[in-house]
């Protein structure tokens, strides 16, 4: 009952200390940037009863997933 959408893209990858706290308000790896956009997404899919998470890998590219359960 719930879809699933995955987004990878062709980045430098998530290291383990990134993948980590990557969730966290303020939290950024960007030289501009605030670091809400990754909190504020998941804090909206949870309040819809989702999940977000991310895939960390080896090698180029960060995958993200989500699920949202299917309207009624």
């Amino acid at each position: 009952d719930m879809a699933q959408v995955t987004v990878q893209d062709s980045g430098p990858g998530l290291g383990a200390e990134t993948a980590r706290r990557i969730f966290e308000p303020f939290f950024t790896t960007k030289t501009e940037g605030i670091g809400l956009g990754l909190a504020i997404s998941r804090a909206l899919i949870e309040a819809d009863g989702g999940q977000l998470w991310a895939e960390p890998g080896t090698g180029s590219g960060a995958t993200f997933h989500f699920t949202l359960p299917f309207a009624s």
